[in-house]
């Protein structure tokens, strides 16, 4: 081989090699861009644990936005078993109610680590965004170092109320509300519960925090999405008459309404109100996967989403050229394989009560430093335009009828004017009780919203529905807020 030969194969390797190293810098650049505080908030970083018996940083508090205290750094003194002296220990304490905002919160402890607020936002917490001045002053000053407190956007009046009412219920499931203008958490229950005063007595069920990172079928919540989708590709879909005869087939799957009810001719708006399924699973077949998917995506389906506030698992729309005419139809009844969590189904509603605008949820208030200066407050922060403000009016309209007339009558107050959309998202056969899954989600008041919800209920019977089960439930959340203020 000549000499010019192997130079220019060196030159090529070095080039493949160097454009491989450049390749490898850029993403690590973009991982501990995007990925970086997930990183340093993870529960396997020693370098952030709290050691009990000489902590060299204080942990911060944590309260809700109205400065009700849950959780703060206590010590006491215990005798050590082994030498008979007495040892001062540091450790988490939490509010008397703990269990009422437990997953918001999270934990942090020597041996189960930490979840929840006590982890995402650890690095404000242990005062690692303090600045160099204010670092070399504690370390030169102060007995130990102290972190900073932690504001959250949740009301803890409205978390407990809503956790109580949760309790009552008896059933596994969550509830979320959001103001649809902010993005702000102002509740965010998951039920069952645990309490972080006392982690010896804890199931793993419980640690789950239903609101992030329980994925569920939505059932007919999501025509919410499908009517978005209709009124975006499919011309005069409002003057369209559909004729329900309780059932219809696709493919040779059938596909019914509640209890094979007929609604006759209707059209969207009312078969939105009555939750036709035939009129949805059609119009599905109609969209195609494409639009549908399309429109999914706006709505934040299939997103990995990079929320600096909170945490939430992605929610699952997986369709594409493959999927069959049958599975689109069950798609767009919210069945089949679509998937997603409580909170991402009150953005969705929040969205449409905001004009089309999703805001990214927001549990960050403020964080307030030793001396009180504000270091960080709340900024909303917009994630996407999910559908033109003419077609939110539209489906602002529909959901209104809905509780007005509709599946979810049991909504309605004397108090404040609720639109919603109601759902029942089937998992066992009909023989098996205790599968379904009951939904409401929507907004108030209906004209102006300022609040927007959703309500997950698990392992409800057969002939329970979203509308008798979890619309009642949405309803004492709206009137305790409209109650404090909000």
């Amino acid at each position: 081989m000549s000499k010019s030969r192997i130079k220019k194969n060196t030159i090529g390797v070095l080039l493949v090699l160097t454009a491989l190293y450049l390749s490898l810098i850029a993403y690590f650049c973009y991982a501990v861009l995007f990925y970086g505080s997930r990183w340093f908030a993870d529960s396997y970083n020693t370098r952030v644990k709290m050691d009990e018996k000489n902590p060299r940083i204080i942990p911060g508090n944590i309260t809700d936005r109205n400065g009700v205290m849950l959780a703060e750094t206590k010590s006491e003194l215990v005798k050590d078993s082994s030498t008979g002296k007495e040892e001062r220990y540091y450790f988490r304490a939490y509010h008397d109610k703990a269990t009422s905002v437990a997953h918001v919160v999270g934990f942090n402890h020597s041996k189960y680590g930490r979840s929840g607020v006590e982890a995402l936002y650890i690095y404000y917490l242990m005062g690692y965004n303090n600045s160099l001045i204010e670092k070399i002053y504690q370390k030169a000053f102060l007995p130990q170092e102290r972190g900073n407190d932690v504001a959250l956007t949740v009301d803890f009046r409205l978390q407990d109320y809503a956790s109580q009412l949760m309790k009552k219920q008896g059933k596994k499931g969550s509830v979320v509300l959001l103001n649809p203008q902010t993005g702000e958490i102002l509740a965010m229950v998951s039920y069952p519960t645990f309490n972080p005063n006392n982690m010896d007595k804890v199931d793993d069920d419980s640690l789950v925090n239903r609101a992030t990172q329980g994925l569920y079928p939505p059932g007919s919540v999501f025509k919410l999405v499908t009517a978005a989708a209709a009124l975006e590709n499919i011309e005069n879909v409002l003057e369209r008459e559909f004729n329900c005869t309780g059932t219809a087939e696709f493919n040779g799957t059938k596909i019914q309404c509640y209890k094979g009810e007929a609604h006759g001719v209707l059209d969207l708006a009312q078969a939105m109100a009555v939750s036709c399924n035939t009129t949805f699973a059609g119009l599905g077949t109609e969209i195609g996967w494409k639009d549908l998917l399309q429109t999914g995506k706006k709505f934040g389906f299939n997103d990995d989403f990079l929320f600096s506030d909170i945490r939430v698992k992605q929610s699952n729309l997986p369709i594409n050229y493959r999927t069959s005419k049958q599975e689109m139809a069950w798609t767009a009844v919210g069945q089949g394989k679509v998937l997603v969590t409580p909170l991402h189904m009150a953005m969705i509603a929040a969205a449409i009560a905001n004009d089309g605008v999703m805001m990214e949820p927001k549990l960050l208030y403020s964080v307030v430093g030793r001396n009180g200066n504000v270091q960080k407050q709340l900024e909303p922060k917009v994630y996407g335009k999910v559908l033109d403000k003419e077609n939110a009016e539209i489906l602002k309209s529909m959901m209104a009828k809905v509780v007005l007339e509709g599946t979810g009558k049991q909504a309605r107050s004397n108090r404040i004017t609720i639109a919603g959309k109601t759902g029942t998202a089937e998992q066992g056969s009909k023989d098996q009780q205790n599968k379904n899954l009951a939904w409401f989600v929507g907004f108030a008041p209906s004209d102006t919203p300022r609040l927007a919800i959703a309500v997950l209920l698990e392992d409800v019977g057969q002939g329970e529905t979203g509308g008798t089960q979890a619309a009642p439930l949405a309803r004492k959340v709206f009137e305790k807020a409209v109650e404090l203020g909000y």
